[in-house]
This record gives structure tokens, sequence and C-alpha cells, in this order.
């Protein structure tokens, strides 16, 4: 035997795959659920890295442009268990679940002549079991799949016609390990046998004629290169380490025994350091498993659960191996690439060069384009071992790549919301950056702040934080600051004109995650200067509010609940156990602290600045007055109460409670002479809109805030000692459903990703704030009354009952759907539809909207009495689309005729209808029209766009504007435009297919009305588009809706949707952004919003609570 050396061929882990195991989440929610992620299949070719999941999503990562996409296997998210992956003409991957689901998709791609559209084929009724094994034909026209029953199933994909025909194919008596397709012979290995199914003549053959001695997990696969089916090449797996090698006829030609090899020492992979155990289990015996040939002739791959092997056949040497390191679930290979699923989500890449790197002689040549810009990139993996925490200089100007970021900072909540470049052959708003690039250019490292450091104003701490107050235009260079890293030539746009209100709506708001400090967050209080959270253990941990990373200090143990005055200046716990409250004398970390006995059997504490609420065990509701730092406890007074209060917040004369139905009450009468208060209102606006509050708390500026029982947030305002109820007449919800989707790709995701493993502790974006807020406040973990929302100058803060929470520093915008109910209507009218337009000769917009598709009625907006005007429809007419602008408004008739009915200042209704002569468009029949201010968009039921200039209907004798037939997008068959919508001032043109997909006309100009080209909008299915002058709402099929940010003159599309409170069954919004609908119980809804601003953070004199020399030495900012 032979051995073989050399650097080159020196197989290992290179560095960790972070930017794809951050990209998929460890945890997502189901209703009140946080259900773990699993990873459960992989597959990698040179483009995409497939993982199927526990949850039923597969996640796909454009190893290319570095962009993850993710896709949902519908039913009840079973887990995946195989996936399987093929680039041909067209890019197709396939996943088989444990029901035995089988799903096909077309994935959209780039390159011109290639898919835009993704598209889904499924495999239905023949597997009932799990799927456990997939296998592509070269061409993507077959696909095989077996399941854990032995049934083998063909399926017939014609993608141009849009059809997948599966067939079953024949039944094994055991499990499907291993399927292989090649030149018209599919190879088949099973518990029992492996064997030769011959396509075209439906003949089987088995590999050779021995059983086995044994049943297992043997698979075998075909040597590859070979392109007739008579020189076909098999290698099967067989129990004691032996391998066949037999030809097309089932012939065995060679028997290589394998086990004398594994008598010596076993080279083993090596693999980047890892924290923690990463032993596992090894049987006593040696076995092959699944195999596949691998990177050089007579190289074979060889897994199971528990070992991986790379063997040379022809020389009889064990190339490498992975043993003892943990349960392997999955393995995949490209040409010198091996992926290895092991554990519950660990992926490790094993290779002989470090990925992207150009002197890997394996990259084709059709790559050289994409990888000569990796090629000079530094090996990562070499410079973290090294210079862990290290700086990152000197770095090479041909490795950097430009990007363009829309930077914005919410009142001091650092949100980087992108707007990048991908790569010539996508679209212009993806970033070039991929995910190796923002590691190798991201080095995060911990800066030791002296003791003088740690005085500094938080204005002092970020010396650069007054840039992103600026309304973000002009670029502004991106130095080493906060993160303490280098970005290479990269730019923040930033617009140096001061925050103004009316940029707010222009973008959503930004919620920052942050973990706590121990397990699970049962209260959270903010004070003026700290954050205190207690866990379900009893553990209270303090620390100064973030300026970057959180320094958690552990304040006591044993606490039930705990309750702080607004200024930090008094603190109360209730004692475990006893359920005593107790008072601290001067709050200290280090030293002795004294506690004072306040009261016995306490369930609840709330605290103001001189004041102590408490409700006892049995209900009953206690007062205590005149505290302060000498004196933190004092006598008790009952109050009476109408009812058993569960939860009571206090602060700066105003008091609130909630009784264990979840009512909410407020304490009139309360003053600077009487601390008790006169008497217990209930409020009766929390009853009218049927709010559950979980829990309450009163903020700065007057506000007061609830949590309810579905994870919405709602506040009031106008909140005082005077009108203690508030000045509005109803809640205010907030949006924390977060981003809908963000654009894959860009630096902001990347970003997050790269910040995971700290924890969000570089102030990231959360996603999905309302899904992580929907957990563990309803668990039976502890029977004690949750605290999870609380509110200082600096935002909103919001806990999520596990061990992390939210915070929103910036503004916050209020959500309230106003019922209106026409003057001469009532209430229970139900309305069909609502429209609407620009005025022509006053402010303000007109409602066109219908009971029926029969009767048609126009309503000035800003009518006080809303007095609606009828509005004749031509005569045995019914319209099924209106569309108005200033001067007309056009209607869509049953049979695809357009009537036009011209609006004027002295008959702002119209007078009468005219039909539109539609002759030049011969017998196309319209199914979509949309009016601007000058031009008229149409659609028909093909698909087909049509433009046209003018509003107005001509005398049919002179000449007519001609109708421009304009190209729709480039979609598979059976997938045509069916809506088409432009906004009142003509610069946007949006559409929606008859599978709900989202379009947008790019390029249109005053000088190129038409625009030039059709871009797909991910992120969501539409059933209705609406559009003002600014922006584009969309209502979804289940009635949510949502609005587009970032959309330019230069930037049409957008960057992502953001969904608001409420559902509806109709939408429309006026020109000036205004949204009406018609509402799910058929009443029509005016969306009313407000805007809360928080204050900059304060400098505090030191009240009695915490100061910086009582918190730990030296601090550490990420």
């Amino acid at each position: 035997m032979s051995t073989i050396s050399g650097e080159q061929l020196a197989l290992r882990e290179f560095c960790p795959l972070y930017y794809l195991l951050n990209a998929i989440p460890a945890k997502v929610q189901k209703g009140f659920r946080s259900v773990l992620v699993y990873l459960t299949a992989l597959d990698a070719n040179s483009d995409y890295i497939a993982v199927g999941s526990s949850i039923g999503m597969l996640y796909l990562y454009c190893r290319r442009v570095s962009q993850m996409n993710k896709y949902n296997i519908e039913g009840k998210s079973e887990a995946i268990t195989a996936v399987k992956l093929l680039s041909c003409f067209d890019d197709l991957v396939a996943v088989g679940t444990a029901s035995g689901q089988v799903a096909l998709f077309q994935l959209v791609s780039q390159l011109p002549g290639r898919n835009k559209q993704l598209r889904r084929f499924d495999v239905v009724g023949f597997h009932k079991s799990p799927v456990t094994a997939l296998a592509w034909s070269a061409n993507g026209m077959k696909l095989f799949s077996g399941d854990d029953k032995g049934k083998v199933v063909y399926s017939a994909v014609d993608l141009d016609q849009g059809v997948c025909n599966p067939v079953l194919l024949f039944e094994e008596p055991s499990a499907i390990v291993q399927l292989e397709y090649s030149q018209k012979v599919l190879l088949i290995s099973s518990h029992q046998r492996s064997l030769l199914f011959y396509t075209q003549e439906q003949a089987l053959q088995q590999l050779g004629t021995r059983p086995r001695k044994s049943n297992g997990k043997y698979g075998a696969c075909f040597q590859p290169g070979l392109c007739k089916q008579s020189d076909l090449l098999v290698y099967a797996a067989r129990p004691g380490l032996r391998l066949w090698r037999t030809d097309i006829r089932g012939l065995v030609e060679d028997t290589l025994v394998l086990k004398p090899l594994f008598n010596q020492e076993v080279p083993q992979f090596e693999l980047f350091p890892r924290l923690g155990p990463t032993g596992g289990y090894r049987p006593q015996e040696r076995q092959l498993g699944m195999v596949s040939c691998f990177l050089r002739e007579g190289w074979v791959l060889s897994w199971n659960e528990y070992s991986v092997y790379v063997l040379d056949c022809l020389n009889q040497v064990i190339i490498g191996a992975l043993e003892s390191s943990g349960d392997i679930v999955s393995v995949s290979c490209t040409e010198n690439e091996i992926f290895i699923l092991k554990g519950d989500r660990d992926i490790v890449r094993i290779s002989n060069t470090p990925e992207g790197l150009a002197s890997n002689h394996i990259l084709r040549v059709r790559d050289a384009v994409d990888t000569g810009t990796q090629a000079e990139r530094p090996w990562v993996g070499e410079r973290l071992s090294h210079q862990r925490g290290g700086s990152v200089g000197g770095t090479n100007e041909s490795r950097s790549r430009s990007s363009s970021i829309t930077s914005w900072d919410s009142a001091q909540g650092m949100t980087l919301s992108t707007t990048t470049e991908q790569s010539e052959l996508s679209s212009s708003r993806y970033s070039a950056i991929n995910q190796e690039d923002f590691q190798q250019e991201l080095v995060v490292k911990a800066i030791k702040v002296k003791k003088k450091a740690k005085r500094r104003r938080q204005g002092d701490l970020f010396g650069m934080t007054q840039i992103f107050y600026a309304d973000l235009r002009e670029p502004v260079q991106l130095n080493s600051w906060t993160f303490a890293c280098s970005f290479s030539r990269v730019t923040y746009d930033c617009h140096l004109t001061g925050l103004s209100f009316c940029c707010v709506a222009q973008l959503a708001e930004s919620w920052m995650g942050y973990t706590g400090p121990g397990c699970g967050i049962l209260s959270l209080v903010v004070t003026d200067r700290y954050i205190w959270c207690l866990d379900f253990k009893g553990g209270l941990y303090c620390s100064a509010l973030p300026d970057g990373g959180l320094s958690w200090q552990k304040f006591e143990e044993n606490v039930q609940q705990v309750a702080l005055s607004p200024s930090g200046s008094l603190l109360w716990k209730v004692e475990q156990k006893t359920m005593t409250a107790y008072a601290c004398g001067k709050v200290t970390i280090k030293g002795k602290r004294h506690w004072y006995k306040a009261l016995e059997d306490c369930a609840f504490v709330a605290l103001s600045e001189d004041t102590a609420w408490i409700i006892s065990t049995s209900g009953d509701l206690y007062l205590q007055t005149g505290l302060n730092v000498d004196r933190p406890c004092a006598r008790a007074v009952k109050v009476d109460c109408p009812c058993p209060m569960a939860q009571v917040a206090a602060r700066a004369g105003v008091v609130w409670a909630l009784s264990e139905h979840r009512a909410v009450f407020y304490r009139e009468g309360l003053s600077s002479y009487c601390s008790e208060g006169e008497m217990w209102k209930y409020d009766k606006i929390s009853e009218s809109q049927g709010l559950e509050p979980i829990c309450i708390a009163l903020g700065e500026n007057n506000t007061a805030w609830a949590l309810d029982t579905s994870g919405s947030l709602w506040f009031r305002t106008g909140v005082s000692a005077k009108k203690p109820q508030g000045e509005d007449d109803h809640w205010w919800q907030v949006s924390i459903t977060d981003y809908v989707v963000f654009d894959q790709g860009s630096l902001f995701q990347t970003l997050i990703q790269a910040t995971q493993n700290v924890a969000t502790a570089t102030k990231a974006p959360v996603e999905r704030v309302a899904e992580c807020l929907r957990v563990a406040f309803l668990s039976q973990q502890s029977q004690c009354q949750p605290s999870l929302v609380s509110s200082n100058a600096t935002g909103v803060w919001i806990a999520s009952g596990r061990n992390d929470f939210h915070v929103a520093k910036g503004s916050l915008s209020g959500t309230f759907w106003q019922g209106v109910v026409p003057r001469g209507t009532v209430s229970a009218t139900k309305w069909a539809f609502v429209y609407s337009s620009a005025v022509l000769s006053k402010e303000g917009s007109f409602l066109w909207l219908g009971q029926s598709k029969k009767d048609l009625f126009c309503v000035w907006d800003q009518d006080g009495q809303m007095h609606p005007n009828t509005v004749q429809l031509p005569q045995d007419i019914e319209m099924v689309q209106l569309s108005a602008c200033r001067d007309a408004l056009w209607g869509l008739d049953q049979h695809g005729r357009v009537h036009i009915r011209t609006l004027s200042a002295s008959c702002p209704t119209g007078m009468h209808w005219n039909l539109l002569d539609l002759s030049q468009l011969g017998k196309v029949r319209l199914i979509s029209i949309s009016c601007g201010s000058q031009n008229v968009w149409a659609c028909d039921g093909y698909g087909m766009v049509y433009f046209r200039v003018g509003t107005q209907h001509l005398n049919p004798s002179m000449m007519l504007p001609a109708w421009i037939c304009i190209e729709p997008p480039e979609q598979p068959v059976g997938v045509h435009l069916i809506r088409i919508h432009t906004s009142p001032n003509d610069r946007m043109l949006w559409a929606i297919d008859n599978r709900g997909n989202v379009h947008v006309r790019t390029g249109i100009t005053d000088e190129m009305p038409v625009g030039t080209d059709w871009e797909h909008i991910p992120g969501l299915q539409a059933s209705q588009l609406v559009l003002s002058v600014k922006t584009v709402w969309v209502r979804c099929p289940n009635g949510e809706v949502a609005r587009r940010y970032g959309i330019t003159d230069k930037n049409p599309a957008g960057d992502y949707w953001k969904k608001i409170p409420g559902l509806v069954n109709w939408l429309t919004v006026t020109p000036m952004d205004e949204l009406w609908a018609v509402s799910v119980s058929g009443g029509l809804s005016h969306r009313l919003t407000k805007t809360l601003v928080h204050n900059a953070v304060k400098s505090h004199a030191n009240t009695g609570s915490l100061s910086g020399e009582d918190l730990e030495e030296e601090w550490e900012v990420i």
C-alpha cells in the first residue's frame, strides 16, 4: 500500500459556517409556544446550500450572492427529512417531509433567459411515511423519491408546461436508504439490498448474488464521468467494512476489504476549535454507510450516523475521518467540499481549500467572473486563530465592494436599513458584499473603557451619534466607531437636515433586542438610569442603561417581585416563600444593603416617587405614603377597591390598576394633599375596544402602556393627575410585528447575522418582535403577576418572558381604526368597496363607495357629517372596478367596457357617463384600469398591459389617444397579471398576478412615462394594492395590511414590507396617504395615527439610586 502526502490534499475545516448558521433562527414562535428549530437535512452544490428543518422550513443559501431564502412547506410544519439540489439550465431543489410530502421548487435566476418566478410542484398521494432519499436526472426532467416503507416514486417534471406527473415505480420490503440516477438507470439502496432499475426496460437487477449478512443503511453510487450506460460502474457498501465495485449488469468485479486499514490509527479531519463538548458515541464496530464518489478518481466518501470516512480505493488508504463528534444527521459533497450536518444545528465544511479561495483548482471556468473578486480574500480562519479579537488593518482595496446604505438612528437606537447592490446579474438594490466578505471585514473586539470614560455622557461615548440624527442624504464616510470595526469603502447616505416629524412616517419603527441575565424574565423595570430584571428562579439583576452591550450585576436572590420608583431612588422586593415585602435603605451594588420589613403577605407592589401601592395575597389593597430615600417604607393604610386587583401602576399622581379579570381601573382625586385619592373609576374605553391586558405601565410624557393577551402593545396619552383616564378616547395600537420581509443579501441583514453571537449587543434591530412576545407569561412557570412592559425617557421596553427583551427608542406610531357612518346610513350598513381620489378645487379627497356593484355614492372626507351624494350608474350596468383622478372617474363594467365621467369644480361628482371607444384594441377584454393625473393604464384577461395618455373622454370624430401595448413581466405558463395600479402623480406603477405576486414597473420618468422593465417584489402575497403619491399599501389574503417602505424615484421597488395593526375586507388610500377601509364586519373605517417621540437621555442628579462607582470597574463595549 502506498501513502499519499501533500499539503494540497489535506482535508480539514478552515472556518465555521457562522454566516450560514446565524441566518437560521434557533427558535420560532408558534402561538404562545417557543419552538426550537432543529436542522434535519442537508444538500449542497457550488451554487447553493439547502438546509431542511424540524419546523417544515427550507433554508436555501445562495453562495454566489450570499443571500438566504426560506421556503415554507405547507402543511402541519412537519420536519423535512430529505433535500436534493440540481443545477442545470434551471436551479431546482426537491424536498421530502416526515409525512411523505414531496415538493420541488424551480428557483428564480437573474441570468438572461432563466426562470424569473419561483414555481412549486407537489408530489402527493404516494408516500405515506417519511421520505428518506431523493435523486434528480441530470436535465431536471425526472425526480425519484423513496420512503422508509420501501416505496419508490418517479415524477416526470415538465417545467415548460408547468406540470409534474408522479407514478409508483415499485416497492421494496424495507426502507430506502439512497437513490442515484444516471444514463437511464436508477440505483436503489434499501436496508436489505442494492439493486439497479432500468427505466426503459422497466426491469430490476440486484447487485451481486450474495445476500447481506446484516441489514442496515448501506448505500451505493455511480462512478461519475462515464457517458455511456455500458461503461457505468457502481460502488456499493457492504457490512464488515467491505466495498463492492460492480458493472451495470450488477456483476461484482472487485471486493475491497477495508477492515485492515482501520487496524492502524485512523487520520481524523482537523476541525476548527469549538466551545463546549464536541464528543459523541462511537460504536464498537466501525461500518460503512451511504457512499458517494469524491474529489479524485477512486476516492469514495462514506458516512453513517456515527462517522464519516474518505477512502482512496485505488491506493487502499484512509484519507481522513470524522468519528466521535456527535450524531451525524446528513452529509453532502460538492467537487472538493464535504458538508456535514451533525447534532441539532451544527454544519461542518471539510475541504482542501478555504471557502471561496482562488487557489482552488476545482473552480469551473464559468465561475471565473464571480470568483475573481473572491480570489484575493485572505484566509479568515487563519487570521481568527492568530488574531483573536484583533482589528483588520491593511485591507486590500480589491477585496472591498461598494454599497449604498441608508442609515437611520431612532433616538439613539441605531438601525441600519439598507439599499445595496448585489451583482450585475441581479437587481441593483441588493448588496454585492457576501457573508464571508463581511465576516472578514468586520472583526468585533472588546474595548476596555477606563473609569473616566464611564462618566461620559451618552453623546460622548459615541462621538458620531449626532450624524445619525440627520435625515440621511449626503454621503458621510463611515469610520471605525461603535463596533470598533473596519469597513472598507462603505458609506452612509445621510441627509444633513435634522430629524423632522414629516420624515418619521417614511421609516418603520425600530425595535432592538437584548439578552437577559438569567433564566427567563418575569419582571422588567426600567428607571431613569438603570434596567432591572427578575428571572423565574428569583434572581434579581441590574445593569446601567445600554450604550452598547449590557453588563449585568446580580443584586439579590429569592425574589418573587420587584418594584422601583421612576427615578430608581426607591426599591422594594417581595421575598419568595414568605411573600413579605422589604424596602431597601440605600440602593448600592457593593457593600452591605439594609432591608426594612414593609408588609407581610404581599402579592404585588408598585412605587411612585413617594408612595407604595401594595396588593396583598388576599386581594386587598394597601397604601404607604411619604416615602423617600431616608424613609423607604411607612405604615400601611387599607384602600377600598371594587374587586380583587392583580397589578397596580403609579406615577406622577396617577394610579391605574388591573383586576384579576383583566379589567382596567384608574384612581380619581389624587393630589399632593391627598395621596390616596377619592374613588376608583372603571375604564370603559378598554371595555369598548375589547382590550384584555396582561400588564400595564405608566411612562414618561403622561403615557399609559398595556400589553394584551395576544402580544399586542397599546398606549394612551394625556394621562395626568387632573385627567387620570387620559385625553384619548381610545387606545392606540403599536405594530410590533416588525418587517414582514427584509431583502436578503443586504448589509443590514448581514450585520444581524454577524452579531447574533454577541446577543444583539450591537443594537441590531429585532425581527419578528411580536412573535417573541407571545411566550412564557401565560405559562405555568410562575403564578405571580408578570411585569413585562416598562417605560422611561429613552423608550418603551418589553420583555418576552423568555431571556430576552426589546426596546423602541425612537418614534412609535399608534394606529386606531375609527368607524365612520355616513349621514343617512346606519352603523349596520355593509359596504362592498371604497375608492379615493383627489378633489379638483379644494382640499381633501373624495371617497367613492357602494354597497354593491349596482350603486355608487360619493363622500368628501373633509365633510364633518360625511354626507353621501348618489352617483347614478348607467342603466343595467354593474361596475366591477372604479378608478378616479382629479378630473375624471373611470368605470369598468362586467362586459369589459369602459365608462368615463368628467368631473369639474362646478360639478365635482360629474353629470353623465360616456362610453369609451375601445375599437383600436380589437377583441381585447379589459379586466383592470387605473388612472393617474395624466395617464391611464389597463390590463386585459391575458395579462397584457396597455398605456394611454389623457384621462378625458374625447369626441370619436377627433383623433383618439393611442393605446400602447406594454410587455408584461416574464412569467411561467398560466401566470399573468390581473390588476394594474398607478399612483395619483403617474410616478409609480404596480401590479398583481393571479397568484398574488406583486410586481413593480421600473424606469418611469417624465421622459419615459411607460418605464423600462418589471421587477418582482418578494415578501408577501397580495389581494389588493393601493397607491398614494408616497408609497404602496397592500391587503393580504387574510385581511392584514402592509406598507412598502423605502420607495424613491431611484428605488421604485422600495426596501421592505411592514404590517400595520388591523384586518380589513377592502382598502383604499388617498393621494396624501390616508387609509380608508371596509372592515371585516362591513363598516367604513378610517385609519387614525398618533406618533410618540421619546426624549433624549437626561443627566440626572444622584437621588440615592445606583452610582457609576457601584458598578463593575470596567465596561466592555461590543
